[in-house]
């Protein structure tokens, strides 16, 4: 997704990976940033190589992004400009971090974008951020799991902040996809229309053992967890003016 169709907050984030480990983990949490329109990518030490073919492979359209990268030795030099920094670690600090998940703190950090850089930081794949490194941040982000299971791979939870930021500052756009997918719902009448038809054809090649209407209730229930779109409605009303035409029913041949 080119950024300019994106929601415009990539200026106001900057995602910041200390000492990965993986280049392919670099270059997919380039590609997820690309998607969901964050620009800014910095590195800190890192172990894995930003140039490297797995790297770019990984990040597939999003390979200027990753070319852009800044690399830094240490998460203070990173994160210099930046006015809030938010720590993704199941570590608490000495300080111990007000902490919240992805979906609850995605729209305070929209709020607090609006008005200072927020850093995103992620630690390395194995340990984690240092205690150093998260007493440098000013809030946690933990991401819910069920109890003992392993925490989620690097890219994995990247992909899951950005998709809830995505989220919580898109409402609008929410909005347009949903009002689309309804706008291709076909109205109860077409609906009924088709379980009328279908029960008509039914009966007519002698495959209808049951009452009429809780036969119309099972196809009702059938269509409504389809829920096939307005096309498929008319494709199903088409195949069964077909059948009515091989059956020799009149008003399906006049239709043809």
């Amino acid at each position: 997704m080119d950024a300019s169709a994106s929601l415009r907050h990539g200026t106001e984030f900057v995602v910041v990976l200390v000492r990965p480990q993986g280049s392919g983990n670099i270059g997919s949490i380039a590609r997820s940033m690309a998607h969901f329109g964050l620009e800014r990518l910095r590195l800190v030490s890192p172990r894995g190589e930003a140039a490297s073919l797995e790297a770019r492979q990984m990040a597939m359209t999003a390979q200027d992004l990753l070319a852009r990268a800044g690399h830094f030795p240490t998460l203070r030099d990173a994160t210099r400009d930046c006015g809030w920094l938010v720590a993704t670690s199941r570590r608490l600090g000495h300080r111990r971090l007000p902490t919240t998940g992805p979906r609850e703190g995605a729209p305070f950090l929209l709020r607090r974008a609006a008005g200072t850089r927020v850093a995103l930081v992620f630690g390395p794949e194995d340990k984690g951020l240092r205690t150093d490194e998260v007493d440098l941040c000013q809030e946690r982000l933990l991401i819910p799991a069920l109890p003992g299971t392993d925490s989620l791979n690097l890219a994995q939870a990247a992909l899951l902040l950005f998709w809830e930021l995505y989220c919580a500052k898109a409402p609008a756009e929410s909005g347009a996809l949903q009002a689309a997918e309804e706008a291709e719902t076909p109205s109860r009448e077409e609906v009924e229309g088709l379980v009328d038809h279908l029960l008509a054809t039914l009966g007519e090649i002698g495959f209808l053992h049951y009452e009429p209407a809780q036969a119309a209730r099972a196809f009702r229930r059938l269509l409504d967890r389809a829920r096939p779109d307005r096309r498929e409605v008319q494709m199903l009303r088409g195949v069964l003016r077909q059948l009515g035409w091989r059956l020799g029913r009149p008003a399906d041949r006049e239709k043809e």
